[in-house]
């Protein structure tokens, strides 16, 4: 009795998480970030988030540079001219 109730509560919220999160953004990445790829390279004078703000710019720009980041196992910001960057871009 106690193991069907435990898991009627574990479906109830299992439940509830997924709902919440389709309606928080059904086919749109992390802060409308694009689900694909691309690789471009850094401009002169560019910074991360210059590139971020250039290659989605629909998206909020400090979760591109984060998804960015995260696309190419940096640690911090640092870019240099003609650096090529794997970037969230539409597929």
């Amino acid at each position: 009795m106690l193991a069907a109730i435990a898991l009627a509560v574990f479906l109830g919220v299992l439940g509830v998480g997924l709902t919440a999160n389709a309606l928080a953004g059904a086919g749109v990445g992390d802060a409308g970030i694009p689900s694909g790829t691309a690789v471009v390279s850094v401009g002169v004078g560019e910074s991360l988030w210059d590139v971020a703000a250039r290659t989605a710019p629909d998206a909020e720009p400090s979760a591109v540079v984060a998804k960015i980041q995260e696309l190419n196992n940096m640690t911090g910001g640092g870019v240099a001219a003609g650096m090529p960057l794997v970037v969230p871009a539409e597929p």
